[in-house]
């Protein structure tokens, strides 16, 4: 994209050019953040459920006013002749035809209900109905992120985003987009670029410039900051429970949940692996920073080995807090071995339930199922 902003911007300021972006991201408002900080100023519109069923990124169309695309991924000279021909209301011959969806306006209704609950029933049940349409079950994995991203969420949410979207890139692998999807949240080596490690440098840009960035609705990190190279974990320190005789959370005042991001390349067999903790809103439930972190520690890696894994969760100044706490670490098979089909670890954390209630050091059993029956 600033390539093409770069050619085009003196003829969009002249009135000669008119440029419009469309953006296959999950997340469009990352985006938005893009433009504002290259400052390409054209709109952007946003195709996260694959309405345009591209299986590829970038294209670029040269489109006339009558709405005939004339050339596709042009080059500059391209450009230069489309700029200067009268085309006539009637498609010619080296035209491509005109844009074309094949959507309903109902189905566009469905897919963008941000966030909507009735809009995941719907897919769902759509992928009963037709179980071998690939690009359904994509949609589904695009609504069940959104509304793992949303006040909306439920636990498992991102877990069956993870499993529709690796059910159509079964069925179609070539799929560029959809395996991207996937990759965003995978494991380092199975990652072509980091995705988005650019977000910090570019508010500090935009700061610095005296603009206020783009909010983000749902902030980047952990896989989407990876690179793909290997990184050892840090060191867990001591275990705080070598001896089990720490209470368990009986009363679940921390909900644990665990999602499982396998790569998208088969003979690398590599998974990213993301927890997260949260405390009972019913019960009031809130962790006691003063007293120490969150930390996980992982019972034994028969034959995997893993990276990533970090130390104690940092945790906010103030005494207490009810924020939702994440961990995430690599799982590969180590050398002439096989990742197991399990893992189990434990998590150790400070809380308190409701405002007066009694704070205790609890210990939550967490069971990660890294393949499937099939793999």
């Amino acid at each position: 994209m600033p390539g093409w902003h770069a050619k085009t911007k003196d003829l969009v300021a002249a009135g000669d050019l008119k440029v419009v972006g469309i953006v296959q991201e999950q997340h469009p408002d990352r985006a938005a953040l893009f433009m504002q900080w290259h400052q390409m100023d054209w709109p952007v519109l946003a195709d996260p459920f694959n309405l345009l069923q591209v299986k590829a990124v970038p294209y670029t169309f040269l489109i006339d006013e009558h709405g005939v695309i004339r050339y596709k991924n042009p080059k500059q000279a391209d450009l230069e002749k489309f700029l200067a021909t009268d085309y006539p209301a009637e498609p010619l011959g080296g035209g491509t035809g005109k844009l074309a969806f094949g959507e309903s306006v109902a189905e566009h209704q469905l897919l963008y209900q941000p966030a909507a609950r009735e809009s995941v029933e719907q897919l769902e049940r759509r992928a009963a109905e037709n179980p071998e349409h690939a690009l359904t079950r994509f949609r589904l994995g695009v609504a069940y992120r959104m509304i793992h991203d949303s006040p909306q969420r439920e636990p498992g949410d991102f877990a069956k985003a993870v499993a529709a979207w690796r059910r159509a890139l079964d069925m179609d692998p070539g799929q560029y987009i959809w395996r991207r999807r996937i990759q965003q949240y995978g494991p380092r080596l199975d990652k072509p670029y980091s995705f988005y490690d650019w977000v910090p440098r570019a508010r500090e840009e935009i700061v610095a410039r005296g603009d206020e960035p783009r909010r983000l609705g749902a902030e980047p990190g952990g896989a989407e900051f990876a690179e793909r190279r290997d990184v050892a974990g840090a060191e867990p320190g001591e275990h705080p429970d070598p001896q089990v005789k720490l209470p368990p959370d009986s009363g679940k005042l921390v909900s644990a949940e665990v999602t499982v991001v396998p790569s998208t390349d088969t003979k690398k067999r590599a998974y990213r692996v993301h927890l997260r903790f949260t405390p009972d809103p019913e019960k009031k439930v809130h962790w006691t920073n003063d007293a120490g972190p969150l930390s996980f520690f992982l019972d034994g890696t028969g034959g995997a080995e893993v990276r990533d894994l970090p130390g104690p969760v940092s945790a906010p100044r103030e005494e207490a807090s009810s924020e939702v706490r994440s961990i995430e670490f690599e799982v590969r098979p180590a050398a002439g071995e096989e990742v197991p089909k399990l893992l189990t670890g434990t998590a150790f954390y400070y809380v308190c339930e409701d405002v007066d209630g009694q704070c205790l050091f609890l210990r939550q059993d967490v069971a990660i199922f890294l393949r499937r029956s099939d793999e």
